[in-house]
């Protein structure tokens, strides 16, 4: 197993960093070798854990929210897929996240693998942490293409949840719903004048700018999409690509190299064998048996020299809400070709009306970095609020009483 992480790079073992948007994680091996993120729970977390056991019967009216457009259609080609399983998990609507995932289980036992996302499913490309790098961009319009190509895309299940159900085969100049959409890039200049008045405030809004330039440097090198289509697909991207190093898979430098090392293993097992039955003692087969049974050691440590760092979007897995304290883990299974995630306890939030949504962890993440890439900031609570603007209000009243 290989372990992903929140849009991340795998550093040394058995300790490693990892990201998912601009943010890092910490990440710890146990006893069998996997890796897996982990946090501590302050007492705010604890107050709203969802103890096992307990109903979460969904309340059905709000499943018809808005924001679940794109959801059922979403859901069907999902699990239609060879390869792909959900487990008691599927997408509802919550008061105080928005959209999410809802646990249906009450038992412990179901909370290991809950979505397998096969890799013919993941959108990816080779990723880079060096200054200057383009991969979000080169994801960003690998998606929007997938997109425009309606049913005919592979991945057209999950271009309808990003997009909510709009028009897949959209004229050059559609505009998509964003996918993060109180994120600081989509509020009024008025809605931001309560940001300009501290210095808090201001220095968030200088980070938006220069996300900005950046993104619009990023575009001139990008053809047949206008600036919205490809800033919408680059805040798809930094809200929910993983980035890491996945081992067998085939991007990068080192992946071929991982996947001929898997192939050779059993076929330098059986070469061993034979010499070992034609010549028992080994005499004139030593050097070349001992060549043949090395050979996937040193296609692995090279491969691990090289990298094989990518940048991926795993559909289902990105739906599910951040929680820093969640106890999540998400694995790269070579053996399925799959992406799994398996839950803890802390990643079940008990909502006001008893049902358990599954939260995961981005890593540690700041309320600036929250607010620009994701559009909420930590402790905050959409319960009752409806109108966008005032959302945006009480979001940037939470996020200045961080100063």
């Amino acid at each position: 197993m290989y372990t992903l992480f929140s849009a991340f790079a795998i550093a040394a073992f058995p300790h490693a960093t990892g990201f998912r948007g601009d943010g890092r994680v910490t990440v710890v091996s146990d006893r069998l070798g996997r890796q897996g993120i982990r946090g501590d729970c302050d007492a705010r977390c604890r107050e709203r854990l969802m103890p096992l056991g307990v109903s979460s019967a969904v309340d059905a009216p709000q499943q018809n929210h808005e924001s679940l457009q794109g959801v059922a259609v979403f859901e069907q080609w999902f699990e239609s897929a060879a390869g792909a399983r959900v487990k008691n998990i599927k997408h509802s609507f919550f008061g105080s996240y928005g959209r999410g995932l809802e646990f249906t289980s009450t038992s412990s036992k179901d909370l290991s693998g809950v979505i397998e996302a096969p890799r013919r499913l993941v959108l990816r490309v080779p990723y880079s942490d060096e200054e200057g790098s383009d991969w979000d961009a080169k994801l960003a319009t690998k998606l929007l293409h997938e997109c425009k190509k309606g049913r005919a895309s592979e991945f057209w299940g999950y271009c309808s949840l990003l997009c909510r159900g709009g028009n897949l085969n959209a004229a050059d100049d559609y505009k998509y719903s964003p996918t993060a959409p109180d994120a600081l890039r989509h509020w009024t200049d008025t809605e931001k004048e309560i940001l300009e008045g501290s210095e808090r405030g201001r220095k968030l809004l200088r980070l938006a700018s220069d996300q900005e330039d950046r993104w619009r440097r990023k575009y001139e090198s990008v053809e047949g999409m206008t600036y919205e289509q490809f800033s919408w697909a680059m805040e798809a991207v930094h809200s929910r690509a993983f980035r890491g190093e996945f081992g067998a898979l085939d991007a990068g430098e080192g992946g071929q190299l991982r996947k001929i090392a898997s192939l050779l293993l059993p076929l330098s097992a059986l070469t061993f064998g034979f010499f070992a039955a034609t010549d028992p003692g080994m005499n004139d087969y030593y050097l070349p048996a001992a060549v043949v049974a090395a050979s996937p050691v040193i296609l692995t440590a090279i491969a691990d020299q090289q990298g094989s760092k990518e940048a991926v979007m795993l559909p289902f897995i990105d739906s599910a809400n951040h929680l820093q304290e969640a106890d999540s883990v998400i694995e790269y299974d070579p053996v399925k070709e799959s992406f799994v995630l398996s839950l803890g306890r802390r990643c079940l939030v008990k909502e006001q009306d008893g049902r358990a949504q599954v939260c995961i962890s981005y890593g540690i993440r700041s309320d600036s970095e929250l607010l620009l890439n994701y559009g909420f900031v930590r402790g905050f609570s959409m319960e009752g609020l409806t109108d966008r603007s005032l959302i945006r209000k009480r979001l940037a009243e939470a996020y200045l009483s961080g100063e």
